[in-house]
Parts: C-alpha cells; structure tokens; sequence
C-alpha cells in the first residue's frame, strides 16, 4: 500500500473520536492544564534527561497526538511546534495549550506532507514519541525529514514499543508467547489506539488504522542512512503499562517494552 493510501485511513480513524477519548482519560483541556502545570516535568523527564535546560530551545514534536508533552516543554520554557494528521487532537492539543498560558504551534499534516520550509527549520531537538513508526511504509522519508528540521549539533529522540513485544509476543491467556512473527513485513488493520476510551457504540462503524510494525534493525538502518549519527540505544524494563493488560505480573522487568534512540546531527 502507498503512503497516502495509508495516509487517508489512519487520518480518518484518528478524526473519529479522539478529542472525546482524551476528555474521558484525562478530563478537559482546562482540567488537565491545571495537572500539567503543577508539575510540567512528569511527563516528559525521559526526554529531559537526554535534553538539559530547554528554556529558549527549539523543539518539534512530531505525531505529537493530544499535545501533552508539547504544553509540558511549553511550560518549561521552550518554542514548541507539534506535526500530527488529526484536527481532533489539534483542537484538544490548543485549547490545553491556553488553559496551560503558554503558546504552541500545531501543524495538521501528514508528516511528510508539511510545507517546505518547516523540513529545513533550525530545531535543536525532534521528538518522536511512543507509536508512531508504524503508521509510514518506509522509515527513510521520515528520517529524512527529521535530519533536515534539525540544525547542526540538533538531537533526534525517538522513543517506541520494543520490536519484540509489538511483532513477536502474543497473550495467551495469562502467558505471553513468542506465537508472532519478527520478521514479518506486512501491513495489518488494528484498532484506533484511543478507541478503547470511547464507549462502543452498535451502531457507529468505528474506523480502523492500518499499521506496519517494525523490527529494531529496520529502525536503527532508516536512522543511520539519512545520516544521524546514533550516540544511545536503550531497551528499557520495567515499564509495565507498555505490555497488555493479563500479561504476567513482573514480565516487564525481563523484556524490554520500549527502547529509546538517540541521534545527533553532526
């Protein structure tokens, strides 16, 4: 399937009730800005210990979703643009934003859409957050444009699921399995990732994503081609939200359920 094939679903399913769903997880803008402000650095520290002192720094967060973590860097000082294909997490994402008393810009596009000139911005950092990679069908567009946003000595930080446990562990049961397929290139159509925040409606075809998963070794290639150089690569433990729900308790402290890259534009 072609990118803009893919493009269209996966835009379609996050204009589908996003806004909604981030009101039944986290209250309204009004009411989550006023969590936010009271401590700004909780959600976005794993970031933080990889970027210093933000104040004035530039930062484009990219398929930045509900603008959380954008709002957060906002309030700690920094110039934040948010790229994402849903208007609804753009409306949820600036009206946090001004409850919050800080200022974001928010882009609705498909990342590889964006004008020109915002691929050949001077960013000190590019946020790539928690899933992400697997809405585009090749990864070196993707890096491509995030070596141009960045300005010379600009960081990339991309954090994801762990390959291993979104393409080869399954839950049987109350065991997890290695029944997946590692290496398997396909494309597959799953659920919007927020749709389990919404109430099922029997009546309401909900819309569906169309995903492709990647192996870390695909990743990892993708970065190094466009020319970043990768300084880290961390596989993290312990981080149980990341594996299903009936997984087996203590598992995550024995596979890894995200890893982060970080990579430098020399």
């Amino acid at each position: 399937m072609r990118q803009s094939e893919l493009s269209r679903i996966n835009r379609t399913g996050w204009n589908d009730g996003a806004y909604q769903a981030w009101v039944n997880r986290h209250g309204s803008p009004k009411d989550y800005a006023l969590t936010l402000m009271k401590n700004p650095q909780q959600k976005v520290m794993k970031y933080l210990n990889h970027m210093g002192d933000i104040r004035g720094k530039r930062i484009a967060n990219l398929l930045g979703s509900k603008g959380n973590k954008a709002v957060s860097f906002a309030l700690l000082g920094a110039e934040v643009t948010v790229v994402d294909i849903s208007k609804e997490n753009s409306k949820y994402a600036m009206e946090l934003a001004e409850a919050a008393g800080v200022d974001i810009r928010y882009i609705v596009s498909d990342l590889l859409e964006i004008p020109s000139e915002e691929k050949e911005a001077d960013y000190d950092f590019v946020i790539l957050e928690v899933g992400v990679l697997h809405y585009f069908v090749d990864l070196v567009p993707v890096f491509t444009i995030v070596i141009n946003m960045l300005k010379k000595g600009g960081t990339l930080i991309l954090r994801d699921f762990h390959p291993m446990l979104t393409k080869l562990l399954t839950l049987e049961g109350t065991k997890m399995v290695a029944a997946g397929d590692y290496f398997e290139s396909g494309e597959k159509e799953v659920d919007v990732a927020f749709r389990k925040l919404l109430k099922t409606d029997s009546l309401h075809q909900s819309a569906k994503n169309r995903i492709r998963r990647w192996t870390l070794g695909d990743i990892i290639t993708a970065v190094g081609t466009t020319g970043l150089t990768i300084t880290q690569l961390e596989e993290e433990a312990g981080i149980r939200w990341a594996f299903p729900a009936k997984a087996p308790i203590g598992i995550e402290d024995n596979i890894p359920g995200l890893f982060t890259i970080i990579a430098e534009k020399k």
